[in-house]
C-alpha cells in the first residue's frame, strides 16, 4: 500500500512540476518539494493548486 501511495505522489509531483514554474536555489528545493506534497493533500489534487513556492502554497478558490 505504501508503494502505491508513494508512486501516486511521485506522479502527481512530476505532473505538477510541468505546470508550475518556481525559482529556487539548492536549499529551497526541499522546501518546495514539501510544500508541493502539502498542497496536493490540502488543496484536493493537482488541478486545485495555484502556486507553490519556498514559503508555502496557494490553492485555487472557487
Amino acid at each position: 500500500m505504501k508503494k502505491i501511495v508513494f508512486a501516486v505522489t511521485a506522479i502527481a509531483t512530476l505532473s505538477l512540476a510541468g505546470c508550475i514554474h518556481v525559482d529556487a536555489d539548492e536549499n529551497g528545493r526541499d522546501a518546495i518539494y514539501e510544500n508541493t506534497e502539502a498542497a496536493l493533500r490540502v488543496c484536493g489534487g493537482e488541478g486545485r493548486v495555484k502556486e507553490v513556492s519556498e514559503d508555502g502554497y496557494s490553492c485555487i478558490t472557487d
